[in-house]
């Protein structure tokens, strides 16, 4: 009998979602932002070992149980769902771009996605708005891990544009609203216990990302490397803090974070190298799958 061919998943990443800030969608639709919630939907369960079953906006993905907590891993568009989950919070209901959902336990995880490319004058609404979300939920879910990533556009005064449309100088230097709203957002992060103020963030990530020609990038100068809210530990501190708050006290391994078992050339190892912030997945190693079977 003949094998069914088994589908690579595709996953989306983030030079994707940032190809899209540049692309001609309108803001004021918010399709703009769509493929950056998800590409953090894809990475939760690629990289981060959330079954896709958990997440909302859901990926064209499921996830069949295998031996101990590894399991096998496969592509299904039937399974997508790309609507997103709204929160009762402790005085409203909120939208959240990325939330997971374990069974029996409700919304334990959350990211909220923002971006800034012009009227940079805003970012006075967002110190405002930010802090506010926060509470909200963490009123009625004090265990809630919640993560703030917001995407800055590169724009260089003098190049043509609006005084208010910049957000760098002509020395490549961020200007002084930039810089007030990166302190803010120093401010707000690292929310370590349930006991901790609920205005904190578990995790928040800033990133400048530059339109050219054709590409984009990441800007690489601003936050600076050792800020806490740089890009690169943003995924991570939201993995620890749901391990120390859902997974420790799980003797059963239910609410733990899976590995991920799959064949070769189904999934790939490294997402996102182009970009300097390069992602792995979490799978079982293959002299491990050996010995192991997994119905996908």
């Amino acid at each position: 009998m003949a094998k069914t061919p088994v589908t690579e998943i595709s996953v989306a990443t983030l030079g994707q979602g940032l190809g899209a800030l540049c692309g001609d969608a309108k803001t004021q639709s918010s399709q703009h932002i769509k493929l950056m919630h998800a590409h953090c939907s894809n990475r939760l369960v690629v990289e981060g070992g959330f079954p896709p079953g958990w997440l909302h906006p859901r990926p064209a993905m499921t996830c069949k149980p295998g031996p101990g907590n590894s399991y096998g891993l496969a592509y299904s568009a039937e399974a997508e769902d790309r609507s997103e989950q709204s929160v009762l919070g402790g005085m409203k209901y909120k939208n959240l771009d990325v939330t997971v959902f374990p069974p029996g336990i409700g919304p334990a995880l959350g990211i909220s996605v923002k971006s800034t490319g012009n009227a940079f004058r805003n970012l006075t609404n967002r110190m405002e708005e930010a802090p506010g979300d926060c509470v909200n939920i963490h009123m009625m879910y004090p265990g809630f891990v919640f993560g703030f990533l917001h995407l800055i556009k590169f724009a260089k005064a003098g190049e043509g544009l609006n005084a208010n449309d910049a957000s760098f100088d002509a020395l490549d230097r961020p200007l002084d609203s930039i810089v007030r709203y990166h302190n803010a957002l120093c401010a707000l992060n690292g929310r370590g216990t349930i006991t901790d103020p609920p205005m904190r963030y578990e995790s928040i990530g800033l990133l400048v990302y530059r339109c050219l020609e054709g590409r984009v990038e990441i800007w690489p100068n601003y936050p600076s490397s050792d800020s806490p809210i740089h890009y690169s530990r943003f995924f991570q501190r939201l993995y620890d803090a749901y391990d120390l708050r859902y997974a420790y006290p799980d003797a059963r391994g239910q609410n733990h974070r899976k590995s991920w078992a799959v064949g070769s050339g189904i999934l790939a190892d490294t997402f996102d190298a182009e970009t300097g912030h390069s992602w792995h997945s979490r799978t079982t190693p293959e002299e491990e799958q050996s010995t192991q079977k997994y119905a996908t």
